[in-house]
């Protein structure tokens, strides 16, 4: 069974032209050719009605702020949300200027069923400042007409036979595709989509267009029209304009979290991670202007979640210093990668642990700063003291052009004292805190340096002690008194 998530901005004319009509009692109006096409509710108590045309809504309101339709502004809008509902399906399609529908049947298993999908999806647009009008059912056309219903709570039907029920008692102009023959339906009494179906269906189809009949029958589930999927565009970059000016970085961070939301939708649709994110916060402009401040987020592992992002940049902005007010947020993603496939084993696989272990170290980077979290790097060498060089742990994950030396055959302790301890010897016996050691494996002669002054000759011993404890110690050969040192501990 085919389920379907529709989504209607009923005031998103409104919000594009007018976005701080929320927060105050505003008499404002848009106007579409010349005509009203949406209003607030002071508007309308100031005497403008939808399509009054643009001199009459002056005379009659003139304190009202009218403004020209903004295609741009809501197509970007629309976009935003496109974006973050990606992260729940890629099969998504474009209704109007207004509405958007997403095809979720495949995904309940993943997000815990209807209900916690639609929760998850309702939470998602809430957190990126939209108000929507949600509907889910069987069919695309159903879950629309549904949507655009804004005085009801009862939008969500699983079954065809409620949805036929649901759909019954509508508006036929519920359907925008019957809007051309509304006033001759309601000359024949028909105001209801149940009414119109009790109409004879060969003289109502001679009497409209066949789109219309289609309309009728995609809406109750008995044709499936073809739909056409949104393609998400071949690179991120998203910019959000904010209403004032952000002079606290928790805001600035909440505003960075709704483009990580859009991020992350982009990239489950194309199945791709991202390692590195560029914010650049944009402060004022004209005579007090000042370049934008970059912020580069860096993870040890590609992420595509939420989750993966969010948490080492909550760490990047508790010690990020605003040097002025924030006008504007610029989210770019310049390299992605091919995402890992999800292992469907019982058990965690090791690569999982691995992504929790970055997502440690992530946090510390941030929190404590690039310099600050070192990471062991092979060196050509053969002295062991000079086998590795600590870097900072992303030049580490970097990958190197050079050769990695190669390991030795022999076993090595993993920890390695420095310096070297010098041991007790007994009768040609080494001893450790007064325990004899006796040798077990060896020697591994190590010979190197003798083009500098630190020439070094040495024979490298596992020694093992009376508790069975083992050690890695050497025999300086070039000395007179051939001394013994502790150089490692074997865990």
């Amino acid at each position: 069974m085919s389920l379907w998530i529709s989504l209607h901005l009923p005031f998103h004319s409104l919000d594009a032209a007018f976005p701080h009509w929320r927060t105050r009692q505003l008499a404002a109006a848009v106007l579409d050719q010349e005509q009203v096409c949406a209003l607030t509710p002071a508007a309308l108590e100031a005497g403008i009605t939808p399509g009054m045309r643009h001199g009459t809504a002056r005379a009659r309101a003139p304190q009202a702020l009218l403004s020209r339709r903004d295609f741009q502004a809501e197509a970007q809008g629309l976009q935003q949300a496109l974006l973050c509902l990606l992260q729940f399906t890629p099969d998504i399609t474009l209704l109007d200027a207004h509405s958007l529908a997403m095809e979720v049947d495949a995904s309940l298993d993943l997000f815990g069923g209807p209900r916690s999908l639609w929760r998850r999806v309702q939470d998602s647009l809430q957190g990126l400042g939209l108000n929507p009008s949600l509907a889910m059912a069987p069919t695309c056309q159903g879950a629309w007409a549904l949507a655009l219903q804004t005085q009801t709570r009862r939008r969500r039907v699983l079954k065809p036979a409620t949805l036929s029920r649901r759909l019954d008692p509508l508006s036929a102009a519920c359907l925008p595709a019957l809007h051309p023959w509304l006033e001759w339906l309601e000359s024949l009494g028909c105001s209801t989509l149940g009414q119109l179906r009790r109409l004879p269906r060969k003289g109502l189809q001679q009497r409209t267009r066949p789109e219309a009949m289609q309309a009728i029958d995609a809406a109750y589930g008995r044709h499936t029209p073809p739909c056409t999927w949104v393609t998400p565009p071949a690179r991120f970059g998203r910019r959000h304009d904010t209403l004032q000016r952000l002079e606290h970085v928790h805001a600035v961070q909440a505003v960075a979290a709704k483009l990580i939301d859009q991020l992350c939708g982009w990239l489950q649709a194309g199945h791709r991670s991202a390692s590195r994110l560029s914010f650049m916060l944009h402060h004022e402009k004209g005579r007090h202007a000042r370049p934008p401040s970059m912020l580069e987020l860096s993870l040890s592992q590609p992420g595509w979640r939420p989750d993966d992002f969010l948490p080492a940049l909550a760490e990047h902005f508790s010690r990020l210093v605003l040097p002025d007010h924030v006008i504007a947020i610029e989210l770019r993603v310049d390299e992605t990668r091919e995402r890992m496939a999800r292992s469907q084993g019982l058990f965690p696989e090791p690569a999982q642990w691995a992504r929790q272990e970055s997502r440690l170290l992530d946090l510390l980077r941030a929190r404590l700063g690039e310099d600050h979290i070192l990471k062991a790097r092979p060196f050509a060498s053969h002295l062991p003291e000079a086998a590795n060089r600590w870097v900072p742990a992303a030049e580490a994950d970097a990958p190197s052009t050079e050769a990695a030396p190669a390991l030795p055959e022999q076993a090595r302790p993993f920890w390695l004292l420095d310096p070297p301890l010098a041991l007790q010897v007994d009768r040609h016996t080494p001893l450790y805190q007064g325990r004899r050691l006796r040798l077990i494996q060896g020697p591994e002669r190590i010979e190197s340096g003798w083009w500098s002054e630190k020439h070094q000759q040495r024979d490298y011993f596992i020694a093992q002690d009376a508790q069975h404890a083992r050690y890695w110690i050497y025999r300086q050969r070039a000395a007179l008194d051939a001394r013994w040192f502790l150089h490692g501990l074997f865990g």
